[in-house]
């Protein structure tokens, strides 16, 4: 690591302005160049919650070029939301959508890549799953060759390997089984740097809290909840003071046992002492 040379611009990160920032990453915000990938059942917000991220980081980060790939919905559907959340109208939006026509030249996939060279600093998936499906259909590959092709082309995202030679990060939003279980190779797994789930505090009430915790974090904190809102108009709401309640009640626990086990080490050593004493 001495030999690899980084610039330190690297480890600025993108800022929304709100509390999201802290759960985000350790030392605040979205970082450049990794992979975050969102799940959750329907409902829950992904796609919304995605979108105002973006729409946060635009507005605090002037310069900064956002990019959202929508392979579910088409205008109709997102203009829903932007009556919702007017500050949504000023993202650039790829509509990426299935095509019928055996005859059709040109490709999704193509199309996505000519676009991703033109150097982004965050692109959003929704979803990656359903991009995979229409990659796999249209080059007429099998799914894992699309996951394949996917993640080699993020990965030279990530490199800066685009005309403005940008480290760009990804959001991705995943589909889920029945049961809440993420869908997706080991090979995907391992290629997220976090894996940001959005749950209810009680799974078999549609109405209660919802909240956003990682499950996998290499840049910060893993189960620290963060509990939001979609009810109001114009943006999420995030609970910053019960987050910091939470984050204390983590650091608490885990100052408990760190001392548990520093006791049980004296112990074990003196236990020991004792019996060779005996012999």
């Amino acid at each position: 690591m001495r030999d690899i040379q980084l610039d330190e611009s690297l480890f600025r990160n993108y800022l929304t302005g709100t509390v999201l920032d802290e759960l985000l990453c350790s030392y605040k915000g979205l970082p450049k160049g990794v992979n975050y990938m969102v799940i959750g059942d329907p409902g829950m917000g992904k796609t919304t919650i995605i979108l105002d991220m973006l729409a946060d980081i635009r507005l605090k980060n002037p310069g900064v070029r956002v990019l959202f790939v929508s392979a579910e919905m088409n205008e109709i559907d997102l203009a829903v939301y932007v009556k919702r959340f007017p500050k949504f109208q000023d993202l650039d939006i790829l509509f990426v959508e299935s095509e019928f026509d055996d005859n059709c030249q040109t490709h999704n996939y193509h199309t996505l890549t000519e676009i991703l060279d033109r150097g982004w600093d965050i692109v959003a998936i929704d979803s990656f799953y359903e991009l995979q499906g229409i990659v796999k259909e249209e080059e007429n590959i099998t799914q894992k060759k699309a996951e394949s092709m996917l993640l080699s082309l993020i990965k030279q995202q990530n490199k800066a390997q685009n005309s403005r030679s940008v480290n760009t990060t990804f959001l991705t939003i995943q589909q889920v089984t029945k049961n809440g279980a993420f869908i997706g190779s080991n090979r995907l797994k391992h290629a997220i740097t976090a894996m940001l789930e959005l749950r209810l505090e009680n799974p078999k009430n549609v109405y209660s809290d919802r909240y956003a915790v990682f499950s996998k974090h290499r840049r910060g904190d893993v189960g620290v909840r963060l509990y939001y809102d979609l009810s109001t108009t114009g943006d999420v709401f995030y609970n910053e003071e019960r987050f910091n309640q939470d984050r204390q009640i983590r650091r608490l626990q885990s100052e408990a046992g760190n001392s548990m086990r520093s006791y049980a080490e004296k112990f074990d050593r003196l236990f020991d002492n004792i019996k060779t004493m005996n012999v």
